[in-house]
């Protein structure tokens, strides 16, 4: 059975424009446009192109929390858990990315 997530009333808020030094830098090596968002602590930093999409959450006060990676996803990257790999760094930043698409009939 599927579980369905309350998210927390206090939802990630868009901080892009406080927050120039992380687009420059993360646009830099990203590409492609860069939005930040941050709730509580925990920062998102999405970045999105033509060809993919990807979210790096990082909270420097303690580890991120399931609901954040699950918000990420279904909020900000605009998919589904199956649809997006998941890889934790050895810093604890958790990244995210869209599956590539494979197409057979190539």
């Amino acid at each position: 059975m599927a579980k369905i997530y309350n998210f927390p009333t206090k939802a990630f808020r868009d901080i892009t424009k406080e927050r120039v030094d992380v687009v420059t830098i993360a646009s830099g090596f990203m590409g492609g446009v860069v939005k930040v968002y941050e709730c509580e602590g925990t920062v998102i930093i999405h970045s999105e192109n033509k060809k993919s999409s990807h979210a790096s959450i990082s909270n420097d006060l303690g580890q991120v929390k399931e609901w954040e990676i699950r918000y990420a996803i279904e909020h900000i990257l605009k998919r589904g858990i199956t649809e997006v790999n998941i890889k934790v760094s050895n810093t604890g930043v958790v990244h995210i990315r869209n599956k590539e698409m494979n197409s057979l009939s190539q």
